[in-house]
């Protein structure tokens, strides 16, 4: 299909052009003479795109433009200032839609210019190729696809769109995984700081008013224990006491009955003694008094006459004093053995007074030992009930836990922070990955659905554009040429127009495209800028 009359009114540069193109149509003149305004004439019909902003020739209300084809299709597009722009398409033969679709699928997309392509730059270039390839996608496909609609700039391709999410997905992992690192960072802070092995699920369920009471229950043992002993200790050092002194009392008490033992024996003896001397005193009064009576008579016969009367006297004084004497004995006697008597008697009963006594100092030795026993209270029962219990593993077990817990609020800070924060973070890090995944292998699936316009084109799984496995700014110049006319025919579509600009700088180039451009199906433009003021626009139309 190609275009059989051209005609163009109030078009930029262009104030009215009216030619029928044939197969080759060399347009020349100098700069600013329409040769770029006939091609965008031709861009904004079919595609309704413009390059610039004011179309409309200068002083002018509205362009018109008319395309009619060889197969009758003809086509008319009014741009207008002050009103909507206008667009009609008919056919004598058939009904056709009046719509920018329909005129669209006349074209794959714009009007290729090869030797423009060629001058752009390779992303440029990848763009214009990923819009030739036609794959099918809807947003809920990308929803589908990722759970959601990411931004994106969906007037793109899809591969671009892909590509766009990608990146968008990556970046935002890359935020989020350097929150995560910064995250991880604070972790490992609160770790170093926290006890080896901290396992705070342990110390949070201890119960530290249980541990202490259990100290202070074993702590309150012990000090009764210790204060039972204590009394029990100072119970027997009082009742060691009590018979340490009931012993001295006792040992006292029976010394004292031993001296009076000893001064009533003494005693007894000294009266016996006194008792055997005045007996034999009073025994021998008689022999005494006959002694006296020998002497006197013996001292009588020396003096038996001198002193008769005189002696006399003296033996009645004598008889007198002895018997006096003797009755004195007597008494003294008697006396001695009342005294004997009473000292045996005392002798005798100083064993049951000396039992008496000792039994009282017994009886109180007992009443102070029961009386201390009581003061005891169940001291000793306290003793005999209990051991010493060892409150040191308690209470190093409970300030190991009181310790323990002071770090609870850290640990529990951490558990937030990887709770709250960590875990959503890495979740979302791991679906973001899944995600990125996902979009750089949809653009393999879609390319198996996608038809390529040119054989030996490939994208890679980075977007980017191959010929031949060689990425498209790899190509040498002749290469790229190549290339360029490849996409240009498979651009065309049912239009089968290619338009070629800066002919004059193709030089040798010229004679290839022009045999090739003799001998296949396509509709040409070629622009070819001639230095001259007076040159106009030139249309020198071919086979």
């Amino acid at each position: 299909m190609h275009i059989k009359r051209i005609e163009i009114k109030n078009w930029l540069g262009i104030k009215e052009l009216i030619f029928s193109p044939g197969k080759i149509n060399q347009v020349s003149g100098d700069s600013g003479t329409g040769k770029t305004s006939l091609v965008e004439a031709l861009e904004k019909l079919f595609t309704n795109k413009s390059r610039r902003t004011e179309v409309i020739r200068h002083g002018e209300e509205e362009s018109e433009l008319f395309v009619e084809l060889d197969d009758g299709l003809q086509t008319t597009r009014k741009v207008r200032n002050e009103k909507a722009d206008y667009l009609k398409v008919k056919h004598d033969s058939k009904s056709v839609d009046s719509t920018e679709a329909f005129l669209r699928k006349l074209i794959n997309g714009d009007i290729f210019r090869p030797i423009e392509f060629v001058q752009k730059k390779s992303d440029e270039q990848t763009e214009i190729i990923l819009n030739m390839l036609d794959i099918a996608w809807t947003v809920e496909n990308i929803k589908s696809w990722f759970d959601e609609v990411p931004e994106a700039d969906y007037q793109m391709h899809i591969l671009q769109i892909l590509k766009q999410i990608e990146t968008f997905y990556y970046k935002e992992r890359e935020s989020i995984n350097r929150e995560i690192n910064l995250l991880r960072a604070n972790i490992e802070g609160i770790k170093r700081d926290l006890p080896p092995n901290y396992d705070g699920e342990e110390w949070k369920n201890a119960n530290l008013q249980s541990l202490y009471k259990k100290l202070s229950d074993a702590e309150e043992a012990n000090k009764r224990l210790d204060e039972a002993e204590k009394l029990m200790e100072s119970l027997n050092i009082r009742i060691d006491d009590i018979k340490q002194r009931s012993i001295n009392a006792t040992e006292s008490k029976k010394l004292e009955y031993s001296r009076q033992r000893d001064m009533l024996n003494g005693a007894i003896k000294r009266l016996d003694e006194n008792i055997l001397a005045e007996q034999a005193k009073v025994d021998d009064v008689g022999i005494r008094i006959q002694q006296s009576n020998i002497q006197l008579d013996n001292e009588l016969e020396q003096a038996i006459e001198r002193l008769k009367m005189q002696y006399q006297a003296k033996k009645q004084t004598a008889k007198e004093t002895i018997q006096q004497e003797g009755e004195q004995s007597s008494v003294f006697i008697s006396e001695f053995k009342e005294q004997l008597a009473e000292k045996k008697n005392s002798l005798s009963n100083i064993g049951e007074h000396e039992k008496k006594d000792l039994k009282k100092i017994a009886d109180h030795e007992a009443s102070l030992i029961k009386l201390e026993n009581e003061k005891s209270g169940n001291a000793q029962a306290v003793i005999n009930e209990s051991e010493k219990i060892d409150v040191e593993p308690l209470k190093l077990e409970a300030d190991k836990a009181a310790e323990m817990k002071e770090y609870l609020r850290e640990w529990e800070r951490m558990n937030d922070i990887i709770r709250e924060k960590l875990s959503p973070k890495e979740e979302r890090s791991a679906g973001l990955t899944a995600k990125i995944q996902k979009a750089r292998e949809l653009p393999k699936e879609l390319l198996k659905t996608a038809a390529l316009p040119v054989e030996g084109l490939e994208v890679d799984e980075k977007g980017r554009i191959r010929i031949n496995g060689t990425l498209i700014d790899g190509l040498s110049e002749g290469e790229s040429f190549e290339f360029a006319f490849k996409l240009a025919k498979a651009q065309a579509g049912e239009l089968k127009v290619i338009c070629i600009d800066g002919w004059q700088n193709l030089g040798s180039k010229q004679q290839r495209i022009m045999e090739n451009a003799m001998n296949d199906e396509y509709q040409y433009f070629i622009l070819e800028t001639i230095d001259g003021k007076d040159l106009d626009l030139k249309i020198l139309e071919g086979a």
